[in-house]
């Protein structure tokens, strides 16, 4: 995991045998030790998402985190709005251990401010995608952002198999859940993606479409 990375393996065996864990069923109300504040917690295995709530009262679901991510409520950090959405193990931290391990391990620090920074680009990402006008744009997006981190490769595009409901495909794009039903029509009738099930495929023409504009947009060096 990026956390421990650059650690000695032998310091690293005795860490998961100390470590505790709190295992946390999909769907299930969040375990009291993953509550607790001024803690960092480290996704072990399963995926868990985050969600933040606007001001009419809707549920936007912002990231997803998945084995090696991590989530926070050191200093005046409150806790996140959180839900398992498969069977999880997390590692609660408190700020007491995780300065003792910093002490003893600098590397781990700078892995840890890596990580939070990675998280926080990805939530003004998402925040940028979420601005679209247009549902089916919005959708398009956050399935470009998605297989970044969770695609795999296959013949005939880029597959994700988040197994995700519509509703919460819904929270991920931020409308309603008929909106996405027809956004998602839109893109398979253009031939943008594929779905079978609950998993969908991002055509590589498709891919290879929005990596050229994305390369277009970067910034160039002085």
């Amino acid at each position: 995991m990026d956390l421990f990375a650059g650690l000695p393996e032998r310091d690293l065996t005795i860490l998961e045998a100390r470590l505790p864990i709190a295992f946390w069923p999909r769907g299930a109300e969040i375990p009291d030790p993953l509550t607790r504040a001024d803690h960092i917690f480290l996704v072990r295995e399963g995926r868990i998402a985050l969600f933040e709530r606007t001001a009419p009262g809707h549920e936007i679901m912002v990231t997803l985190l998945e084995s090696g991510s991590v989530f926070s409520t050191l200093g005046t950090a409150s806790l996140p709005n959180v839900a398992s959405l498969a069977s999880s193990a997390v590692t609660p931290l408190p700020s007491a251990a995780l300065e003792g391990l910093i002490a003893r391990y600098p590397r781990l620090g700078c892995n840890l401010a890596a990580m939070l920074s990675e998280l926080a680009r990805t939530l003004g990402e998402t925040v940028a995608l979420v601005s679209e006008m247009k549902v089916e744009d919005r959708l398009r997006a956050r399935l470009h952002q998605l297989s970044e981190r969770f695609g795999v490769a296959a013949p005939e595009g880029v597959r994700l198999e988040l197994d995700l409901t519509h509703a919460q495909w819904a929270s991920l794009v931020g409308a309603s859940r008929e909106a996405v039903t027809t956004a998602f029509g839109k893109l398979r009738t253009q031939g943008a993606i594929q779905v079978d099930g609950r998993s969908i495929t991002i055509s590589w023409d498709v891919v290879r479409g929005h990596e050229s504009r994305a390369d277009a947009v970067e910034p160039t060096a002085a």
